[in-house]
């Protein structure tokens, strides 16, 4: 009842979310506040009002001694709905969501610190289990004291906060206002991805409420100066008052109001503690640094108690309102009871404490992550190779994507042996991925300096390199890397090739420095692309090779042979990029058959497990592959799949740069299909979520479709002006192939400003290089833009272009040059031949989803006389991209749940999809798909 009083909004904010989630809408509420100001209460209620509603009820709490154990409160979730069955139903829940939960924990990677692609893929695995337990009734998921809770799980919250609005799922998350602004509870608490509940002080009013409720009204003036004592908080207030009763003292008696100012809060919390005899004091300083996962066998051990002597102080805790249900759970009242025993510690003894915990521990064979928690606040000989035990535990933290803890393990390991470079090396690393690059940098230079074998040191060295890149910059990085690079000889030894690899990596991005890593590149052609540094290089080069405009076969050779038909991405560590640069290179390279099969088979790997970042990746280089080839309406949900697995990954360059193509590509899209106000909005969106855009290629290239939208809405000066932009950018950066178009573009509002001799120039320029590079979709495309700016010659540029393009991928490309051909017959008023090329370019157009060039042909037709039919889209014709791939699936047999796993969307999205396929088909269920399906 305490901390029930003036809670009634709070209340209906949680009920209101409770009702969302039972109609399917899940959501996220945080609740954020001071210690005692009511955060449990509030959780509390949620629980009772869930249990009335029918909800399932997941429940965790954060714990100070836990904090370095990672996915701790994860395993709370998950074990308590385990721990209260036996027999036969306990086994059926562990062959269910629990089960595969704890697969999913057990089952996380043990792999290099710089490797977060395991971690990604275990948190997308443990959303899943979300996804299953609220399959069949609405569930409510509680974590209290999440300020407490250990990296991994506070991580997981996050992710889980991202994705809930589709499953009917209620997240309640109650914490103290973070410390770190960078860290996982401050994207939570910022209001972005919840609804941030601040429980308020209690009024006066409330706190007379509160001391009516031990029999008697106070004076004002006492509940003025209570008021004072403690802001208002409930805990506080309620425990001074349980003081002042103590002490005897009449809270109708105004004097009483002096005695108030002199017990602050501390000294109410610690005035639990006075009284109590040395046993129970002891016990309770063991129980608080155990933390919750300690038991009375185990503080008793701590503190050499006997087990009636431990269990009588146990008794006496519980009368002292210390703990609370001391024979069952041994928890404090509150955490801020713990704290104050923990505080009323001397820190030798608290110290002292921690050493037999771990010696405890230790002897027991708990896991060294256990030992850990408490060696690290204790001497590293209080155990065995204690050292050692610190390094085992780092290692299962990073595994487990909590490198902050692991750091802070082998920091206190390396103080304790400062000789022993390997394990600096380990710290370097861990520092690293934990966010600290220039700490790492130290340690991981110093480290590949003592002697060591050639790849340790290649291997220390590109380390030291990713963290100067990202403390410095990459080309800092990638000068100093150039310098040490020379040390390995000229030989493609291993060592040498994966500091080759990381060099080329850094460069991969930015414009400076490209042309002399091309040429650095071009000593490792000949690589048979067997191991993954190898294929790395042959990636990185096929990217290059296609912006120095070597031809489009010898770029569509290097990139299939670094792709070496999967192995690549199916051997993909921390840094998957590589992959998507060798496939767009391939596209470009017309290679889109073999592009289509690449990512066939990635989309098929992924089915069986993946992270947002590596389905994102796939999912543009397909969005990619339709815009070459034309297919608008798959461009367009293939773009807007890698978006929305994009919102999931943590922003970073190279984030950045994927997020900056689909931007491209998805408005690109809208104007295809005829939506200008669609692209414009895409763009909006996109300059409003990532303000600052870093000057990176990806990033440059959205100016290509920002001049596509200047010229479709009808301003051509600055359509003009940010296609000769980008192509300012381009040329700084050494690249000039005709596969970026922006010399198209530029010729196109060129022509249209009036400047034909600028036209002609631009047109010339971009059919020199498409020659060049050989790809015959670039062919057509400059042969369309000559014709255009040749109208003596157009009739035979437009047959010409045509031609080409019958045998290029770009089949929009060809609808249009179709149109143009069409139109430009009709002007030559050989209205007979002009009817056939406007009517295929018509059709083509209409079966890419390609509306504006479609529209065209509707107009050419019209003033011929015909009357085309109506642009009417009916059948399996009118499905969308994503609906397509939806409806084959679920035809082929798969469940919901089963085809949101393989596209990386929930079941609620599958189940809408389906919705509207059954609608366009006009069918009532799944047997009638692969009918309804057959003539598409």
């Amino acid at each position: 009842m305490t901390q029930q009083l003036e809670r009634g909004s709070e209340h209906s904010l949680l009920n209101s979310l409770l009702d969302d989630a039972a109609r399917g809408r899940g959501g996220v509420v945080v609740i954020e506040g001071p210690a005692g100001i009511g955060k449990s209460s509030l959780v509390e209620h949620a629980r009772v009002q869930a249990k009335q509603r029918g909800f399932g009820r997941l429940r965790g709490s954060g714990d100070l001694a836990d904090t370095a154990l990672p996915w701790g409160v994860v395993r709370q979730l998950v074990e308590r709905s385990i721990t209260r069955y036996a027999g036969e139903v306990r086994s059926l829940i562990l062959d269910g969501p629990a089960g595969r939960a704890l697969q999913a924990l057990d089952g996380a990677p043990g792999s290099a610190a710089s490797d977060d692609t395991g971690f990604a893929r275990t948190l997308h695995a443990l959303w899943w289990v979300a996804v299953d337990l609220s399959s069949t009734r609405p569930l409510l998921i509680t974590v209290d004291d999440a300020h407490w809770a250990d990296l991994p799980s506070q991580r997981f919250l996050t992710y889980l906060a991202r994705r809930v609005s589709d499953l009917p799922v209620a997240l309640i998350v109650a914490t103290r206002p973070p410390q770190d602004p960078g860290g996982p509870l401050s994207d939570l608490t910022s209001g972005r991805l919840a609804e941030v509940l601040v429980p308020q002080p209690l009024s006066t009013s409330a706190l007379g409420e509160l001391a009516g409720l031990r029999g008697e009204e106070a004076a004002s003036v006492v509940i003025t100066a209570l008021r004072t004592a403690t802001g208002g908080n409930p805990l506080l207030a309620g425990q001074l008052l349980d003081e002042l009763t103590h002490r005897g003292l009449d809270l109708t008696a105004e004097s009483t109001a002096d005695v108030v100012p002199e017990m602050g809060p501390q000294s109410v919390s610690r005035s639990l503690l006075t009284g109590l005899s040395s046993e129970a004091t002891a016990l309770a300083g063991a129980l608080a640094v155990l933390g919750r996962r300690g038991d009375l066998e185990t503080a008793r051990t701590l503190v050499g108690l006997d087990e009636s002597s431990s269990l009588m102080a146990a008794d006496e805790l519980v009368t002292g309102n210390v703990l609370e249900n001391a024979r069952s759970d041994w928890a404090f009242v509150h955490p801020v009871v713990r704290e104050a025993v923990l505080s009323a510690l001397r820190p030798g003894g608290r110290a002292g404490l921690h050493a037999r915990a771990a010696q405890v521990l230790h002897a027991r064979g708990a896991r060294p992550e256990h030992v850990a928690a408490h060696l690290v606040r204790s001497p590293v000989d209080s155990v065995p190779d204690g050292v050692g035990v610190l390094r085992a535990a780092a290692a299962a933290l990073i595994s487990d994507g909590d490198a902050r803890t692991a750091a802070g393990h082998l920091q206190r390991a390396w103080e304790a042996t400062p000789d022993d470079m390997d394990l600096r090396a380990e710290l370097g690393a861990a520092l690293l991925s934990a966010g600290e690059p220039e700490a790492a940098r130290s340690h991981l230079l110093a480290a590949a300096s003592s002697p060591c074998g050639s790849e340790v040191r290649a291997d220390r060295l590109q380390a030291a390199a990713l963290a100067t890149s990202r403390s410095r910059g990459p080309d800092v990085a990638a000068a100093e890397l150039e310098r040490v690079i020379d040390d390995f000889g000229v030989d493609h030894s291993p060592a040498r090739l994966v500091l080759e690899a990381r060099l080329a990596s850094l460069r991969s991005l930015t414009s400076a420095g490209l042309e002399r890593t091309g040429l650095r590149l071009l000593q490792f052609e000949d690589l048979p692309g067997h191991t993954q540094d190898e294929r790395t290089l042959l990636a990185l080069l096929a990217q290059r090779a296609f912006y120095s405009l070597r031809p489009s076969v010898e770029v569509a050779a290097l990139a299939t042979r670094a792709l070496a038909y999967g192995r690549y991405f199916d051997e993909i560590g921390a840094d998957p990029l590589p992959w998507g640069n060798a496939l767009h290179a391939l596209v470009l390279a017309d290679g889109t058959e073999a592009a289509l099969q690449e990512i066939a088979h990635v989309r098929h790997r992924l089915s069986s497990g993946g992270s947002p970042l590596e389905f994102s990746l796939m999912s543009t280089a397909a969005a990619m592959t339709a815009t070459r080839t034309g297919h608008v309406r798959i461009a367009d949900e293939a773009a807007a799949d890698a978006l929305s697995s994009l919102v999931l990954v943590e922003r970073e360059p190279a984030v950045a740069g994927l997020v900056a193509v689909c931007v491209r590509l998805a408005a690109q899209a809208a104007l295809d299909r005829g939506d200008p106000s669609a692209a414009a909005a895409q763009l909006r969106d996109y300059d409003a979520s990532w303000p600052e855009q870093a000057a990176i290629l990806p990033v440059q290239r959205v100016g290509l479709v920002r001049s596509a939208l200047a010229l479709a809405q009808g301003a051509p000066q600055t359509a003009l002006s940010l296609a000769l932009e980008t192509g300012a950018q381009e040329s700084a950066a050494g690249l000039d192939n005709p596969a970026i178009p922006w010399r198209v573009l530029a010729a196109v509002a060129a022509q249209r400003c009036g400047d034909l001799e600028q036209a002609r120039s631009l047109s010339s320029d971009q059919w020199e290089r498409a020659q060049a590079w050989g790809a015959a979709s670039d062919i057509g495309t400059a042969l369309r833009l000559r014709a255009r700016v040749d109208p003596p010659r157009r009739l035979e540029l437009l047959t010409h272009a045509v031609e080409m393009l019958e045998e290029a991928p770009a089949q929009l490309e060809l609808a249009a040059a179709l149109v143009d051909l069409g139109e430009a017959l009709r002007v030559a008023r050989r209205r007979t031949e002009a009817r056939d090329p406007l009517r295929r370019g018509a059709e083509l157009a209409e079966s890419l989803g390609a509306l504006a060039v479609r529209a065209r042909a509707v107009d050419g037709l019209g003033a011929l006389g015909d009357r085309p039919r109506k642009l009417m889209f009916s059948g399996s014709e009118s499905l969308t991209g994503s609906e397509r791939r939806v409806a084959e699936l679920a035809g082929s047999g798969r469940s919901n749940r089963d085809i949101a796993q393989e596209l990386f969307v929930t079941p609620k999205t599958v189940e809408n999809h389906l919705g509207r396929v059954y609608v366009k088909l006009g069918i009532t269920g799944r047997k009638e798909l692969v009918g309804a399906l057959a003539p598409a």
